[in-house]
């Protein structure tokens, strides 16, 4: 079974508890997956987590300061206004130049 497959080669061990190794051995059933890559999922989701949970602080501290929030909107407007009028004279993405070019790499020439 692949889940219960192990690791070629040493690999750091980390020590949980009974019930935290039940629980990722019945995932990794339940997946079909190594408990490895489980735990390595779930790392990388409680990091994102916080990184969000850290940017939604940083922003609500922002928005305690009226001035500092008003700020914070003035200078988000004027870079959500600069690109849609320098886009504007943009060709659209994908134009029929782009798709050609990209059709005659695909074929070599």
């Amino acid at each position: 079974m692949a889940a219960l497959r192990k690791a070629a080669g040493p690999t750091p061990a980390v020590r949980v508890s009974s019930e935290t190794h039940a629980r990722l051995l019945e995932l990794a059933k339940d997946e079909n997956r190594p408990m490895g890559e489980i735990v390595t999922d779930l790392v990388e989701e409680y990091r994102t987590r916080r990184f969000w949970d850290a940017v939604n602080a940083s922003l609500d501290r922002l928005h305690a300061d009226p001035e500092a929030w008003q700020d914070y909107q003035d200078e988000l407007g004027q870079f959500q206004a600069a690109p849609n009028a320098e886009l504007a004279a943009e060709p659209p993405y994908g134009a029929e130049e782009e798709r050609r070019g990209a059709r005659d790499r695909a074929e070599g020439r």
